[in-house]
Protein backbone atom coordinates (compact mmCIF):
# COMPACT_ATOMS: atom_id res chain seq x y z
CA UNK A 1 0.00 0.00 0.00
CA UNK A 2 0.97 3.52 -0.61
CA UNK A 3 2.09 5.40 2.51
CA UNK A 4 2.10 9.13 0.37
CA UNK A 5 -0.35 11.40 1.18
CA UNK A 6 -2.13 13.23 -1.91
CA UNK A 7 -1.78 17.22 -3.02
CA UNK A 8 -5.28 17.61 -1.56
CA UNK A 9 -4.97 16.20 1.77
CA UNK A 10 -2.40 17.96 3.03
CA UNK A 11 -4.30 21.01 1.94
CA UNK A 12 -7.42 19.51 4.04
CA UNK A 13 -5.43 18.72 6.81
CA UNK A 14 -4.07 22.64 6.62
CA UNK A 15 -7.42 23.63 7.15
CA UNK A 16 -8.29 21.11 10.45
CA UNK A 17 -5.92 22.68 11.64
CA UNK A 18 -6.78 26.74 11.16
CA UNK A 19 -10.91 25.71 12.35
CA UNK A 20 -9.54 23.97 15.55
CA UNK A 21 -7.79 27.38 15.68
CA UNK A 22 -10.48 29.37 16.07
CA UNK A 23 -12.22 26.33 18.07
CA UNK A 24 -15.22 25.86 15.44
CA UNK A 25 -15.77 22.50 16.08
CA UNK A 26 -16.66 22.88 19.86
CA UNK A 27 -18.48 25.95 19.50
CA UNK A 28 -20.63 24.04 16.59
CA UNK A 29 -21.44 21.42 18.96
CA UNK A 30 -22.10 23.18 21.83
CA UNK A 31 -24.53 25.50 19.48
CA UNK A 32 -25.97 22.83 18.15
CA UNK A 33 -27.06 20.86 21.50
CA UNK A 34 -28.41 24.31 22.80
CA UNK A 35 -30.47 24.40 19.71
CA UNK A 36 -31.93 20.78 20.32
CA UNK A 37 -32.45 21.38 24.10
CA UNK A 38 -29.35 19.60 25.53
CA UNK A 39 -28.70 22.03 27.85
CA UNK A 40 -27.30 20.93 31.21
CA UNK A 41 -24.25 18.87 29.75
CA UNK A 42 -21.71 18.86 32.51
CA UNK A 43 -23.59 20.32 35.27
CA UNK A 44 -23.12 18.88 38.18
CA UNK A 45 -25.23 20.32 41.20
CA UNK A 46 -27.54 18.81 42.55
CA UNK A 47 -30.65 20.74 41.24
CA UNK A 48 -33.73 20.13 39.15
CA UNK A 49 -32.73 20.23 35.39
CA UNK A 50 -35.54 22.13 33.63
CA UNK A 51 -35.06 23.74 29.81
CA UNK A 52 -37.02 26.50 28.49
CA UNK A 53 -35.55 26.56 25.63
CA UNK A 54 -35.19 30.58 24.48
CA UNK A 55 -32.38 29.77 21.83
CA UNK A 56 -34.12 27.50 19.75
CA UNK A 57 -37.48 29.85 20.03
CA UNK A 58 -35.53 33.08 18.56
CA UNK A 59 -33.09 31.11 16.28
CA UNK A 60 -36.26 29.74 14.58
CA UNK A 61 -38.08 32.60 14.55
CA UNK A 62 -35.22 34.40 12.64
CA UNK A 63 -34.91 31.53 10.13
CA UNK A 64 -38.73 31.87 9.37
CA UNK A 65 -38.36 35.42 9.03
CA UNK A 66 -35.18 35.31 6.78
CA UNK A 67 -36.20 32.60 4.63
CA UNK A 68 -37.67 33.78 1.19
CA UNK A 69 -41.82 32.24 0.05
CA UNK A 70 -42.30 34.29 -3.08
CA UNK A 71 -38.92 34.62 -4.47
CA UNK A 72 -38.41 35.20 -8.40
CA UNK A 73 -34.74 34.55 -9.98
CA UNK A 74 -33.67 37.61 -12.54
CA UNK A 75 -30.89 37.08 -14.80
CA UNK A 76 -28.85 39.63 -16.64
CA UNK A 77 -25.86 39.59 -18.87
CA UNK A 78 -23.30 41.97 -18.71
CA UNK A 79 -22.42 42.33 -22.37
CA UNK A 80 -26.06 42.99 -23.47
CA UNK A 81 -25.78 47.04 -23.73
CA UNK A 82 -22.83 46.87 -25.82
CA UNK A 83 -24.21 43.97 -28.43
CA UNK A 84 -24.05 45.52 -31.80
CA UNK A 85 -27.07 43.43 -33.06
CA UNK A 86 -30.15 44.14 -32.46
CA UNK A 87 -30.76 40.31 -33.38
CA UNK A 88 -28.26 39.20 -31.63
CA UNK A 89 -29.69 41.25 -28.42
CA UNK A 90 -33.05 39.64 -28.75
CA UNK A 91 -31.95 36.28 -29.02
CA UNK A 92 -29.64 36.76 -25.60
CA UNK A 93 -32.68 38.76 -24.00
CA UNK A 94 -34.78 35.64 -25.11
CA UNK A 95 -32.34 32.99 -23.19
CA UNK A 96 -32.13 35.66 -20.04
CA UNK A 97 -36.25 34.64 -19.92
CA UNK A 98 -36.26 31.17 -20.24
CA UNK A 99 -33.47 30.77 -18.24
CA UNK A 100 -35.56 32.87 -15.38
CA UNK A 101 -38.50 30.75 -16.40
CA UNK A 102 -36.50 27.36 -15.77
CA UNK A 103 -34.97 28.52 -12.60
CA UNK A 104 -38.86 29.19 -11.61
CA UNK A 105 -39.26 25.66 -12.31
CA UNK A 106 -36.35 24.11 -11.00
CA UNK A 107 -36.98 26.19 -7.42
CA UNK A 108 -40.60 23.76 -7.13
CA UNK A 109 -38.99 21.15 -8.25
CA UNK A 110 -35.98 20.76 -6.46
CA UNK A 111 -37.85 21.64 -3.26
CA UNK A 112 -35.34 24.65 -3.26
CA UNK A 113 -37.65 26.16 -0.21
CA UNK A 114 -36.80 23.21 1.72
CA UNK A 115 -33.01 23.19 0.58
CA UNK A 116 -32.64 27.23 1.32
CA UNK A 117 -34.42 26.77 4.74
CA UNK A 118 -31.76 23.99 5.86
CA UNK A 119 -28.79 26.05 4.80
CA UNK A 120 -30.34 28.78 6.88
CA UNK A 121 -30.65 26.30 10.59
CA UNK A 122 -27.37 25.63 9.81
CA UNK A 123 -26.18 28.74 9.39
CA UNK A 124 -28.03 29.97 12.24
CA UNK A 125 -25.93 27.23 14.44
CA UNK A 126 -22.28 27.18 12.89
CA UNK A 127 -22.40 30.40 11.30
CA UNK A 128 -22.00 29.04 7.65
CA UNK A 129 -24.61 28.08 4.86
CA UNK A 130 -22.98 26.34 2.23
CA UNK A 131 -25.52 25.26 -0.82
CA UNK A 132 -23.10 22.74 -3.48
CA UNK A 133 -24.61 22.08 -7.01
CA UNK A 134 -23.53 19.00 -8.52
CA UNK A 135 -24.02 17.32 -12.19
CA UNK A 136 -26.42 14.21 -10.90
CA UNK A 137 -25.99 11.75 -14.66
CA UNK A 138 -28.07 9.05 -12.74
CA UNK A 139 -31.21 11.06 -13.47
CA UNK A 140 -33.22 10.40 -16.91
CA UNK A 141 -34.75 13.64 -18.12
CA UNK A 142 -37.42 11.99 -20.64
CA UNK A 143 -35.67 12.81 -23.62
CA UNK A 144 -32.92 11.18 -25.45
CA UNK A 145 -30.44 12.44 -22.51
CA UNK A 146 -29.77 11.71 -19.27
CA UNK A 147 -28.33 14.29 -16.19
CA UNK A 148 -29.56 17.09 -14.44
CA UNK A 149 -28.59 19.56 -11.29
CA UNK A 150 -28.49 19.05 -8.20
CA UNK A 151 -28.33 21.45 -5.02
CA UNK A 152 -27.36 20.25 -1.35
CA UNK A 153 -26.45 21.42 1.14
CA UNK A 154 -23.26 20.83 3.00
CA UNK A 155 -21.85 21.67 6.49
CA UNK A 156 -19.83 24.41 7.29
CA UNK A 157 -17.14 22.54 9.04
CA UNK A 158 -16.60 20.38 5.50
CA UNK A 159 -15.65 23.56 3.09
CA UNK A 160 -11.82 24.57 2.56
CA UNK A 161 -10.76 27.81 1.53
CA UNK A 162 -7.73 28.52 0.20
CA UNK A 163 -7.07 31.87 1.88
CA UNK A 164 -8.95 31.45 5.18
CA UNK A 165 -9.17 35.55 5.25
CA UNK A 166 -11.02 35.83 2.46
CA UNK A 167 -14.74 34.80 2.14
CA UNK A 168 -15.07 35.11 -1.75
CA UNK A 169 -15.68 32.12 -3.38
CA UNK A 170 -14.74 32.66 -6.92
CA UNK A 171 -11.53 34.43 -6.08
CA UNK A 172 -9.95 31.59 -4.16
CA UNK A 173 -7.24 29.36 -6.05
CA UNK A 174 -8.59 26.54 -4.64
CA UNK A 175 -11.75 25.12 -2.50
CA UNK A 176 -12.36 21.68 -0.77
CA UNK A 177 -15.86 20.09 0.21
CA UNK A 178 -14.80 16.93 2.54
CA UNK A 179 -17.42 14.23 3.37
CA UNK A 180 -17.84 10.74 4.35
CA UNK A 181 -18.39 7.46 2.36
CA UNK A 182 -18.08 3.46 2.52
CA UNK A 183 -14.34 2.52 0.68
CA UNK A 184 -16.14 -0.31 -1.14
CA UNK A 185 -18.41 2.58 -2.81
CA UNK A 186 -15.63 4.86 -3.69
CA UNK A 187 -13.37 1.56 -4.83
CA UNK A 188 -16.04 1.14 -7.27
CA UNK A 189 -16.25 4.89 -8.14
CA UNK A 190 -12.11 4.86 -8.54
CA UNK A 191 -12.34 1.46 -11.03
CA UNK A 192 -15.48 2.54 -13.13
CA UNK A 193 -13.10 5.73 -13.38
CA UNK A 194 -10.03 3.75 -14.54
CA UNK A 195 -8.13 3.58 -11.33
CA UNK A 196 -5.61 0.51 -12.20
CA UNK A 197 -7.19 -2.18 -9.32
CA UNK A 198 -4.13 -2.71 -7.96
CA UNK A 199 -4.40 0.93 -6.56
CA UNK A 200 -7.45 -0.04 -4.96
CA UNK A 201 -5.56 -0.67 -1.64
CA UNK A 202 -4.83 2.54 -0.81
CA UNK A 203 -8.27 4.07 -0.48
CA UNK A 204 -8.42 2.43 3.10
CA UNK A 205 -10.83 3.16 5.99
CA UNK A 206 -10.28 6.32 8.53
CA UNK A 207 -11.54 7.32 11.98
CA UNK A 208 -12.69 10.46 10.13
CA UNK A 209 -12.23 13.78 12.32
CA UNK A 210 -15.45 14.97 13.32
CA UNK A 211 -17.54 13.50 16.67
CA UNK A 212 -20.44 12.43 14.77
CA UNK A 213 -20.84 8.81 15.65
CA UNK A 214 -20.74 6.36 13.00
CA UNK A 215 -22.19 2.33 13.17
CA UNK A 216 -18.78 0.20 14.44
CA UNK A 217 -17.05 -1.43 11.05
CA UNK A 218 -19.07 0.79 8.78
CA UNK A 219 -15.48 1.37 7.30
CA UNK A 220 -15.50 4.17 5.88
CA UNK A 221 -13.26 6.61 4.26
CA UNK A 222 -12.47 10.54 4.20
CA UNK A 223 -12.83 11.79 0.76
CA UNK A 224 -12.23 15.27 -0.87
CA UNK A 225 -13.38 17.16 -3.53
CA UNK A 226 -11.37 19.74 -4.88
CA UNK A 227 -12.20 22.77 -7.39
CA UNK A 228 -9.37 24.72 -9.05
CA UNK A 229 -8.86 26.52 -12.10
CA UNK A 230 -6.80 25.92 -15.60
CA UNK A 231 -6.97 28.30 -18.41
CA UNK A 232 -9.78 29.71 -16.66
CA UNK A 233 -12.07 26.71 -16.48
CA UNK A 234 -13.03 25.08 -13.64
CA UNK A 235 -11.53 21.24 -13.01
CA UNK A 236 -12.93 18.90 -10.43
CA UNK A 237 -10.95 16.47 -8.47
CA UNK A 238 -11.92 13.63 -6.25
CA UNK A 239 -9.74 12.29 -3.74
CA UNK A 240 -9.10 10.41 -0.42
CA UNK A 241 -6.11 10.03 1.78
CA UNK A 242 -3.55 8.05 -0.78
CA UNK A 243 -5.10 7.94 -4.09
CA UNK A 244 -6.93 10.33 -6.70
CA UNK A 245 -10.43 8.73 -7.51
CA UNK A 246 -10.95 10.81 -10.58
CA UNK A 247 -10.26 14.17 -12.62
CA UNK A 248 -11.93 16.22 -15.01
CA UNK A 249 -12.35 19.38 -16.81
CA UNK A 250 -15.98 20.50 -16.30
CA UNK A 251 -16.27 23.16 -18.61
CA UNK A 252 -17.59 25.83 -15.68
CA UNK A 253 -16.29 29.43 -14.93
CA UNK A 254 -17.66 29.44 -11.35
CA UNK A 255 -16.89 27.01 -8.48
CA UNK A 256 -20.60 25.40 -7.99
CA UNK A 257 -20.33 26.22 -4.04
CA UNK A 258 -22.08 29.37 -2.36
CA UNK A 259 -20.84 30.34 0.81
CA UNK A 260 -23.55 32.22 3.47
CA UNK A 261 -22.46 33.76 6.36
CA UNK A 262 -24.85 34.27 9.34
CA UNK A 263 -22.71 36.99 10.87
CA UNK A 264 -19.49 37.73 9.57
CA UNK A 265 -16.20 37.16 11.54
CA UNK A 266 -13.53 39.50 10.79
CA UNK A 267 -10.24 38.30 9.27
CA UNK A 268 -12.08 34.77 8.35
CA UNK A 269 -14.31 32.74 6.24
CA UNK A 270 -16.46 31.06 8.33
CA UNK A 271 -19.45 33.33 9.88
CA UNK A 272 -20.78 33.52 13.76
CA UNK A 273 -23.60 32.02 14.95
CA UNK A 274 -26.31 33.85 17.00
CA UNK A 275 -26.89 30.99 19.35
CA UNK A 276 -23.30 31.86 20.65
CA UNK A 277 -24.50 35.07 22.41
CA UNK A 278 -27.40 33.47 23.79
CA UNK A 279 -25.91 30.23 25.26
CA UNK A 280 -25.03 32.71 28.63
CA UNK A 281 -28.56 33.94 28.58
CA UNK A 282 -29.88 30.35 28.13
CA UNK A 283 -27.38 28.82 30.95
CA UNK A 284 -28.65 31.73 33.75
CA UNK A 285 -32.19 31.29 32.38
CA UNK A 286 -32.12 27.50 33.20
CA UNK A 287 -30.41 27.58 36.64
CA UNK A 288 -32.89 30.77 37.85
CA UNK A 289 -35.65 28.12 37.19
CA UNK A 290 -33.58 25.36 38.46
CA UNK A 291 -33.10 27.33 42.15
CA UNK A 292 -36.83 28.56 42.00
CA UNK A 293 -38.12 25.17 41.92
CA UNK A 294 -35.45 23.78 44.60
CA UNK A 295 -36.67 26.43 46.57
CA UNK A 296 -40.46 25.74 46.34
CA UNK A 297 -39.87 22.14 46.67
CA UNK A 298 -37.61 22.45 50.03
CA UNK A 299 -39.91 25.12 51.50
CA UNK A 300 -43.46 25.10 50.20
CA UNK A 301 -45.23 22.82 52.59
CA UNK A 302 -44.95 23.98 56.19
CA UNK A 303 -43.00 21.82 58.86
CA UNK A 304 -43.91 20.44 62.43
CA UNK A 305 -41.27 20.42 65.13
CA UNK A 306 -41.95 18.54 68.21
CA UNK A 307 -40.12 17.72 71.84
CA UNK A 308 -39.24 14.29 71.45
CA UNK A 309 -38.34 14.07 75.18
CA UNK A 310 -42.39 14.81 75.95
CA UNK A 311 -43.56 13.22 72.82
CA UNK A 312 -42.18 10.05 71.09
CA UNK A 313 -43.71 10.22 67.81
CA UNK A 314 -45.82 12.31 65.86
CA UNK A 315 -48.47 11.38 63.33
CA UNK A 316 -49.86 13.21 60.59
CA UNK A 317 -53.18 10.58 60.61
CA UNK A 318 -56.68 12.92 60.28
CA UNK A 319 -58.75 12.41 63.61
CA UNK A 320 -55.54 10.44 65.75
CA UNK A 321 -54.72 10.69 69.65
CA UNK A 322 -51.06 12.32 69.75
CA UNK A 323 -49.60 11.14 73.52
CA UNK A 324 -47.49 13.51 75.16
CA UNK A 325 -45.44 12.57 78.53
CA UNK A 326 -44.61 14.72 81.42
CA UNK A 327 -46.51 17.81 82.35
CA UNK A 328 -47.06 21.26 81.14
CA UNK A 329 -48.78 23.17 78.12
CA UNK A 330 -48.75 20.50 75.20
CA UNK A 331 -47.91 23.64 72.72
CA UNK A 332 -44.88 24.38 74.22
CA UNK A 333 -43.79 21.18 73.13
CA UNK A 334 -45.15 21.70 69.28
CA UNK A 335 -44.40 24.12 66.51
CA UNK A 336 -45.09 24.41 62.95
CA UNK A 337 -42.73 26.15 60.78
CA UNK A 338 -44.61 28.07 57.64
CA UNK A 339 -43.84 28.05 54.25
CA UNK A 340 -40.54 29.78 53.02
CA UNK A 341 -40.96 32.89 51.46
CA UNK A 342 -39.31 33.88 47.47
CA UNK A 343 -38.46 37.44 46.63
CA UNK A 344 -40.62 38.31 44.01
CA UNK A 345 -37.79 40.37 42.42
CA UNK A 346 -36.05 37.31 41.50
CA UNK A 347 -39.16 35.78 39.14
CA UNK A 348 -39.36 40.00 37.95
CA UNK A 349 -35.50 39.60 37.18
CA UNK A 350 -35.92 35.95 35.30
CA UNK A 351 -39.07 37.88 33.20
CA UNK A 352 -36.67 40.81 32.46
CA UNK A 353 -33.46 38.60 31.19
CA UNK A 354 -35.91 36.63 28.78
CA UNK A 355 -37.86 39.76 27.37
CA UNK A 356 -34.33 41.52 26.64
CA UNK A 357 -33.00 38.74 25.50
CA UNK A 358 -35.55 38.06 23.08
CA UNK A 359 -35.88 42.15 21.70
CA UNK A 360 -31.90 42.62 21.35
CA UNK A 361 -32.06 39.70 19.43
CA UNK A 362 -34.88 41.27 17.23
CA UNK A 363 -37.51 38.18 18.40
CA UNK A 364 -39.82 40.89 20.24
CA UNK A 365 -43.42 39.80 21.22
CA UNK A 366 -44.93 40.97 18.42
CA UNK A 367 -42.80 39.56 16.09
CA UNK A 368 -43.27 36.31 17.35
CA UNK A 369 -46.72 36.85 17.43
CA UNK A 370 -47.32 36.78 21.22
CA UNK A 371 -49.18 40.31 21.15
CA UNK A 372 -52.79 40.95 21.57
CA UNK A 373 -54.13 42.45 18.47
CA UNK A 374 -55.68 44.69 19.65
CA UNK A 375 -54.09 47.95 17.01
CA UNK A 376 -52.96 45.60 13.81
CA UNK A 377 -51.48 48.62 12.75
CA UNK A 378 -49.23 49.57 15.55
CA UNK A 379 -48.60 45.40 15.50
CA UNK A 380 -47.45 45.46 12.13
CA UNK A 381 -45.01 48.76 13.01
CA UNK A 382 -43.47 47.01 15.42
CA UNK A 383 -43.01 43.68 13.54
CA UNK A 384 -41.59 45.84 10.63
CA UNK A 385 -38.94 47.54 13.27
CA UNK A 386 -37.76 44.79 14.22
CA UNK A 387 -36.79 43.25 10.65
CA UNK A 388 -34.28 45.87 10.65
CA UNK A 389 -31.71 43.91 12.31
CA UNK A 390 -32.27 41.22 9.59
CA UNK A 391 -31.89 43.46 6.67
CA UNK A 392 -28.34 42.58 6.44
CA UNK A 393 -28.77 38.94 6.65
CA UNK A 394 -31.46 38.77 4.35
CA UNK A 395 -30.03 41.14 1.75
CA UNK A 396 -26.70 38.13 1.83
CA UNK A 397 -28.56 35.15 1.73
CA UNK A 398 -30.51 36.91 -1.24
CA UNK A 399 -26.96 37.40 -2.49
CA UNK A 400 -26.28 33.42 -1.65
CA UNK A 401 -29.39 32.57 -3.66
CA UNK A 402 -28.38 34.61 -6.56
CA UNK A 403 -24.91 32.98 -6.78
CA UNK A 404 -26.79 29.46 -6.92
CA UNK A 405 -28.88 30.42 -9.98
CA UNK A 406 -25.87 31.85 -11.58
CA UNK A 407 -24.08 28.21 -11.06
CA UNK A 408 -27.20 26.46 -12.51
CA UNK A 409 -26.78 29.18 -16.19
CA UNK A 410 -23.54 28.22 -15.70
CA UNK A 411 -23.96 24.53 -15.81
CA UNK A 412 -26.63 24.68 -17.96
CA UNK A 413 -24.38 26.15 -20.31
CA UNK A 414 -21.56 23.00 -20.04
CA UNK A 415 -23.07 19.82 -19.39
CA UNK A 416 -27.01 20.98 -21.53
CA UNK A 417 -26.72 19.45 -25.24
CA UNK A 418 -27.73 21.88 -28.07
CA UNK A 419 -30.92 19.61 -28.80
CA UNK A 420 -31.75 19.65 -25.42
CA UNK A 421 -35.24 21.27 -24.38
CA UNK A 422 -35.07 23.28 -20.95
CA UNK A 423 -38.60 22.47 -18.96
CA UNK A 424 -39.85 25.93 -17.45
CA UNK A 425 -42.45 27.26 -15.80
CA UNK A 426 -45.57 29.43 -17.22
CA UNK A 427 -48.74 30.54 -16.18
CA UNK A 428 -50.13 27.63 -18.24
CA UNK A 429 -47.82 24.65 -16.44
CA UNK A 430 -44.53 23.13 -17.18
CA UNK A 431 -43.78 23.84 -20.85
CA UNK A 432 -40.19 23.07 -22.71
CA UNK A 433 -38.07 25.44 -24.16
CA UNK A 434 -34.59 26.23 -26.00
CA UNK A 435 -32.14 28.63 -25.02
CA UNK A 436 -29.22 29.00 -27.35
CA UNK A 437 -26.86 27.61 -24.97
CA UNK A 438 -23.61 28.40 -26.96
CA UNK A 439 -24.72 31.82 -27.51
CA UNK A 440 -25.28 32.12 -23.52
CA UNK A 441 -22.20 30.58 -22.35
CA UNK A 442 -20.31 33.07 -24.25
CA UNK A 443 -21.86 36.08 -22.49
CA UNK A 444 -21.43 37.50 -18.57
CA UNK A 445 -24.49 36.46 -16.80
CA UNK A 446 -25.18 37.28 -13.17
CA UNK A 447 -28.85 36.51 -11.38
CA UNK A 448 -30.31 37.96 -8.96
CA UNK A 449 -32.83 36.29 -5.97
CA UNK A 450 -35.78 38.78 -5.49
CA UNK A 451 -38.55 38.13 -2.86
CA UNK A 452 -41.30 39.91 -1.65
CA UNK A 453 -42.44 40.57 1.86
CA UNK A 454 -44.51 37.64 2.75
CA UNK A 455 -45.99 38.21 6.10
CA UNK A 456 -49.48 37.50 7.46
CA UNK A 457 -49.79 41.24 7.99
CA UNK A 458 -48.92 42.15 4.34
CA UNK A 459 -50.65 40.07 2.35
CA UNK A 460 -54.13 41.02 4.51
CA UNK A 461 -53.09 44.22 4.16
CA UNK A 462 -52.75 43.74 0.35
CA UNK A 463 -56.12 41.87 0.24
CA UNK A 464 -58.14 44.64 2.12
CA UNK A 465 -56.54 47.20 -0.21
CA UNK A 466 -57.25 45.56 -3.46
CA UNK A 467 -61.15 44.58 -1.81
CA UNK A 468 -61.77 48.28 -1.62
CA UNK A 469 -60.39 49.12 -4.46
CA UNK A 470 -63.03 46.43 -6.22
CA UNK A 471 -65.36 47.32 -4.12
CA UNK A 472 -65.47 51.30 -4.74
CA UNK A 473 -65.34 50.50 -8.44
CA UNK A 474 -61.93 51.33 -9.24
CA UNK A 475 -60.34 48.18 -11.36
CA UNK A 476 -62.11 44.76 -12.74
CA UNK A 477 -62.47 41.25 -11.30
CA UNK A 478 -59.53 40.91 -14.16
CA UNK A 479 -57.21 43.10 -12.37
CA UNK A 480 -58.41 42.51 -8.48
CA UNK A 481 -57.85 38.62 -9.70
CA UNK A 482 -54.35 39.70 -11.20
CA UNK A 483 -53.18 41.56 -8.45
CA UNK A 484 -53.89 38.76 -5.84
CA UNK A 485 -51.14 37.72 -3.71
CA UNK A 486 -50.12 33.81 -4.50
CA UNK A 487 -52.35 31.39 -2.01
CA UNK A 488 -55.32 33.84 -1.54
CA UNK A 489 -57.83 31.91 -4.23
CA UNK A 490 -57.03 28.47 -5.71
CA UNK A 491 -55.96 28.37 -9.28
CA UNK A 492 -56.56 31.81 -9.62
CA UNK A 493 -55.09 31.64 -13.40
CA UNK A 494 -58.03 29.31 -14.20
CA UNK A 495 -60.87 31.73 -13.10
CA UNK A 496 -59.02 35.07 -15.26
CA UNK A 497 -58.95 32.52 -18.21
CA UNK A 498 -62.88 31.65 -18.11
CA UNK A 499 -63.78 35.01 -16.70
CA UNK A 500 -61.84 36.14 -20.06
CA UNK A 501 -63.04 33.28 -22.40
CA UNK A 502 -66.93 34.99 -21.36
CA UNK A 503 -65.78 37.99 -21.77
CA UNK A 504 -67.42 39.39 -18.26
CA UNK A 505 -67.29 39.55 -15.00
CA UNK A 506 -67.57 36.22 -12.81
CA UNK A 507 -69.18 36.52 -9.47
CA UNK A 508 -66.20 35.72 -6.73
CA UNK A 509 -68.51 35.14 -4.03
Amino acid sequence: MNDSITPAWSLYESGLEYNRKINLYETTRQNERFYRGEQWDGYDRDLPRPVFNLARRIVDYLVGAISPQNISIRYSDEKLPYLDSAALRESVSAGLHLLEQNAAYRWKNSRMAEVANRALLNAAISGDGVFYCWWDTSVHSGQPFSGEIRTDVVDGANLFLCDVNNPDIQSQEYIILSGRAPVNDLRREALEAGLAEAELANIQPDDGDFSIPEREGSEKATYLIRFFRENGEVVFEKSTRSAVIRRAATGLHYYPVVLFNWLLRKGSYHGASPITELIPNQKYLNSAYALVMKHMNDTAFSKVIYDKSRIPEWSNEVGEAIGAVGGGTVADAVSVVGTGQLEPGYLDLITNVINTTKNLMGATDSALGDERANNTSAILALREASMVSLRQISARFARALGEVATIWADMLCAFFPAERMLPIDTEDGVSAGRPDYRLLSREILYARAVYSDHSTFSASATVALLGNLLAGGHISVAQYLQALPDGCIPDRFALLRELNAEGGEVNLE
